[in-house]
């Protein structure tokens, strides 16, 4: 299917993936549709291209779907707040199950292609790092509903749909409801601030402009099922950061140490969640930018 021919509907737009893929799409001049849960944050995108969605409401999601008449859906509408997941359950499992089973079900019976935006979460951490066959057993509200909308698409036998797995995808947005630990640090590191990191969670943290690009690798080749895409590297969050005091060339000092215990975090988090991005890497040519490499390009001040 060639690119000028697709139509693409990007559901959760006005957070970091959505408004990375609307500015992608613009850029390329591919046709789509941006919607969000509220009005249209990103500056950049028309307002004849946006519409609010909310994916809970199932008739809503049927006509949006129905008046666009996309070629592909890329579901990054999600609850992704790990702690308030568990106060706020009911919209925890309604925008990140619920939703998912509302849009299955408007693209029943069609030839749309279906890009689900899933997370590390589903694991438990007690492997070091995790391939698309290991099994899941998530350890918060966070996990365990996004865990529910992959088996919503696995039991529904629709075959059109790519699952790609993510972990703390940065970046820079507009008016994101939600910072992240690169952005925050680099800030606070420049002021001087000390700051007090766990070393005792590891990750794989994907940039979102390589997030944008698996999507868009996805289109292209038309490779449907489970897909791992995040960074190259597994590494504790403090030493992350270390490297974001080395790429700014202040004083590592300034970053101590600390363990999740110290936290007191609501929601219980896997040790350790490494994705392994082999599959992605032989199957659509994934290839992660070095992790120094996006810090030059999320820092304000390039």
């Amino acid at each position: 299917m060639s690119q000028s021919k697709n139509r693409i509907l990007i559901t959760g737009s006005n957070g970091l993936l959505g408004q990375t893929l609307t500015k992608h799409f613009i850029e390329n001049q591919i046709e789509f549709l941006a919607t969000a849960n509220s009005e249209n944050k990103i500056s950049y995108c028309p307002d004849n291209d946006f519409r609010a969605l909310n994916i809970q409401n199932k008739e809503q999601v049927k006509e949006v779907i129905q008046e666009f008449n996309p070629t592909h859906i890329i579901n990054a509408a999600a609850m992704t707040n790990v702690d308030a997941c568990e106060d706020e359950v009911e919209r925890c499992f309604g925008v990140n199950a619920t939703g998912v089973k509302n849009i299955l079900e408007a693209i029943e019976n069609t030839e749309i292609h279906l890009i689900q935006i899933s997370t590390d979460f589903i694991f438990d951490g007690q492997k070091k790092s995790y391939s698309e066959e290991d099994t899941a057993n998530p350890l918060s509200n966070y996990g365990k509903s996004k865990w529910d909308g992959e088996q919503i698409i696995f039991k529904s036998g629709f075959e059109k749909v790519t699952i790609l797995r993510t972990s703390i995808v940065y970046g820079v947005g507009e008016k994101l409801n939600k910072g992240n630990i690169f952005n925050w640090s680099m800030q606070e590191l420049r002021k001087g601030n000390q700051l007090k990191i766990v070393n005792d969670q590891f990750r794989t943290p994907t940039f979102v402009e390589d997030l944008v690009q698996a999507c868009q690798k996805v289109i292209n080749s038309n490779s449907f099922g489970v897909y791992n895409i995040a960074g190259g590297d597994l590494k504790s969050m403090f030493d992350y950061i270390i490297l974001v005091a080395e790429y700014l060339k202040v004083d590592t000092d300034l970053v101590s140490a600390i363990t999740s215990k110290n936290l007191n975090q609501k929601a219980k988090r896997p040790i350790s969640s490494g994705l392994i991005i082999d599959k992605a890497k032989k199957g659509f040519d994934y290839n992660p930018t070095d992790f120094m490499v996006t810090l030059s390009k999320i820092d304000p001040e390039n």
